[in-house]
């Protein structure tokens, strides 16, 4: 495993996270498994891994208990990403960024995650008018102060309203930005160019493209209910994407790499990401994922691959 200083934070964190959004149990089409969960969690630190990324709204909560039962004992050694804003205690799962709000969610979050302290605490994709009427980056502030969180930033969605709020912050507030980036997904290019100039450190979420990039599902696939990736991918989006997965599934070839190792390697290839957090929902998964640390792409496949066509949000 390689270890990198994370933006302009003091955290020295591996390239290569755990996504801890599938051993919630929810949205991912299957049930959960607790015990593949805690096996999946002993296997990335076995391999390496010092970074968690989870979520309150992740398993309505359940994903940062798991890590708070698992890193007992091990808490110095880790840095527990953690986010909040998503209001899952409500049916529709509405948006929740003032500020008693989020100050309750970092107290339950705490409590879950069975730790004094946040290492960083992100905002769960707030839009424009959420972050222009609540006065987000105040509250982030807040926490800081607090001493419950080392740094604070935001996890975002589309281009648009990560762009704005990077144009608010003017006191330095965001020290990280999370966002989805992979070899398909062509929303936040610019996003991580300013991050970088910025020296905020960027977390890649969805860097398997929701698992479409690992190879196991092909063209056409139909994700079923209770599935996330049910409405994205359509039978529309497949076809539209069909050239660029061939180019996609030559490069490995060629590369000698796994399709999961290609999409890992790309986004560790390009300059400006500090770190890349795939879900790992037991120990295979996260074996397959490690196997991408310290692997990087030549420029000439960096371009066909940089050159697909994708999709934006």
């Amino acid at each position: 495993m390689i270890y990198s200083k994370f933006g302009k934070t003091d955290l020295e964190v591996s390239e290569i996270g755990f996504g801890a959004w599938p051993i919630g149990g929810k949205s991912w089409g299957d049930e959960k498994n607790d015990h593949e969960a805690i096996q999946a969690l002993e296997k990335a630190c076995d391999m390496g891994i010092n970074l968690y990324d989870t979520c309150d709204a992740y398993g309505d909560g359940h994903s940062e208990c798991l890590i708070g039962e698992f890193l007992k004992g091990r808490r110095e050694q880790a840095v527990i990403v953690t986010k909040g804003g998503t209001n899952y205690r409500m049916p529709d799962r509405r948006k929740d960024f003032t500020r008693d709000y989020l100050m309750m969610c970092l107290d339950e979050s705490l409590k879950r995650l069975q730790t004094e302290y946040i290492d960083v605490y992100l905002l769960h994709v707030p839009d424009v008018g959420w972050q222009d009427r609540e006065k987000v980056f105040d509250t982030l502030k807040e926490m800081k102060e607090s001493g419950k969180v080392r740094y604070t930033g935001l996890a975002m969605w589309g281009a648009e309203d990560t762009m704005h709020a990077l144009a608010m912050d003017t006191k330095d507030t965001l020290d990280v930005l999370e966002c989805p980036f992979n070899i398909l997904n062509k929303s936040n290019v610019q996003v991580v160019e300013l991050a970088k100039q910025r020296e905020i450190a960027v977390l890649t979420s969805q860097p398997l493209a929701s698992g479409v990039l690992t190879g196991k599902y092909k063209t056409g696939t139909v994700f079923g209910n209770g599935d996330n990736r049910q409405g994205f991918w359509t039978k529309e989006r497949w076809e539209a994407l069909a050239p660029d997965m061939e180019i996609i599934e030559s490069c490995a070839e060629e590369t000698g790499l796994s399709m999961t190792e290609l999409a890992l390697a790309y986004n560790l290839s390009y300059e400006g990401i500090s770190c890349v957090i795939p879900g790992g929902r037991n120990p295979r998964q996260v074996e397959g994922n490690v196997r991408a640390a310290g692997k990087r792409l030549d420029r000439a496949v960096m371009e066909r691959l940089m050159q697909t066509k994708g999709f934006t949000y």
